[in-house]
């Protein structure tokens, strides 16, 4: 931003983004809100190329690569598939890139996909699986580009604190020498472009808009829950800025360190799952639910890891951090899908082996929609 230079119409304030350490950059340029590029005769690569030097601000010898056009949205897909054909990425969801959400999002969304397609493809689960994917990956999309135009809007205090909003370069120039000027309009100006910075954390620390989502559909089961899901701890007070990790059906499996009696390299509990497989976590006294995972994986022909998380277990809760964070007990259990979110979770162990193959098979056949 150059409040106090002239500025042309088509280059009225620009982003900068590295693409390649240190040689190429992108320059993002903003148009002034009266622009029609319609009605306006289209700049030469020229004119490009000054403004991008008056924005650099110095004698840094600069060329133009190429040159491309986008408009800014605000779509989201009712839905991400019908029948057979399933969308994802750019082409469901369509954002500004401010909170960095884009290529993550359209990651997370083959992620959800690919290993129902793999399921479904083997037998292994029912057709109706699939249908999960648009019920699972469209609320998060909804979020990401509403946080995502958001951020853009917050940005407006900013602008508009410095002085960029003012349509002449006179009041841009007075408003800009506000800033420093010791009476109660400078004291003023200085505490509301402070507020407007401070607002960005949501932009560049926001955490929670990442790692914050809960997938509801019948590929999660939560019958056995007693209460309904409410964020916690910091993120109830603020779900974009914090996050707040969980086992909750429907909630990504938590990051935790592992490691053996005698140390070795750590292992998280995200290394432990996933890789296409179900995943099952217990501890001390959890012994049925690792017989009856075993008895489920032959009996559906799932691949479903169990492992036992405690003092003297397969692995050591070198932090005590899966204690905290497990939401069961010792002998609980908390199962995985592949993707790494939460299909299930039991407070305690059963009473018998059988019991807890019972259990764990009706959890299988809902998670997979087996018919």
């Amino acid at each position: 931003m150059q409040p106090d230079r002239e500025h042309p119409a088509f280059g009225w304030m620009a982003i900068v983004r590295m693409v390649r350490p240190w040689d190429e950059w992108m320059f993002i340029l903003f148009p002034t809100r009266d622009y029609d590029p319609a009605k306006t005769p289209a700049p030469s690569n020229e004119d490009y190329l000054h403004r991008v030097k008056q924005l650099i601000g110095d004698s840094t010898p600069a060329e133009i690569i190429n040159v491309s056009k986008w408009y800014i949205n605000e779509i989201v897909a009712e839905k991400y598939s019908d029948g057979n054909v399933f969308c994802l990425g750019d082409a469901v969801h369509r954002h500004p890139p401010l909170n960095g959400l884009g290529s993550n999002t359209c990651i997370q969304d083959a992620f959800n996909l690919a290993w129902k397609v793999a399921y479904v493809h083997h037998g292994i689960a029912g057709p109706s699986l699939l249908s999960t994917y648009s019920a699972e990956r469209q609320p998060v999309g909804h979020s990401i580009i509403t946080r995502a135009n958001q951020a853009l809007r917050d940005h407006h205090p900013i602008w508009e604190s410095l002085g960029m909003l003012e349509a002449s370069l006179e009041e841009r120039k007075r408003s800009l020498a506000e800033l420093k000027a010791p009476n109660a309009n400078g004291r003023e100006r200085r505490r509301t472009l402070q507020r407007a910075v401070s607002e960005t954390s949501h932009e560049f620390h926001g955490l929670g808009i990442e790692m914050n989502q809960r997938y509801s559909s019948t590929g999660i089961y939560k019958v056995d829950e007693t209460k309904p899901f409410v964020l916690p701890g910091r993120s109830a007070e603020d779900p974009v800025l914090y996050y707040e990790p969980s086992t909750y059906p429907g909630r990504r499996l938590p990051h935790v360190w592992l490691n053996k009696a005698i140390p070795v390299k750590p292992v998280s509990t995200i290394d432990l799952a996933g890789r296409g497989a179900f995943t099952l976590f217990t501890g001390a006294g959890g012994d049925y639910w690792k017989e009856a995972a075993s008895q489920v994986s032959v009996k559906f022909g799932v691949a479903l890891h169990a492992y036992s998380i405690g003092f003297h277990q397969d692995w050591h809760d070198s932090y005590f951090e899966w204690e905290r964070l497990r939401g069961v007990d010792d002998s609980g259990a908390v199962l995985v899908r592949p993707d790494r979110f939460v299909a299930w979770r039991a407070k305690e162990v059963l009473n018998s082996v059988e019991a807890c193959e019972e259990k764990l098979s009706e959890v299988v056949t809902t998670v997979l929609c087996i018919e």
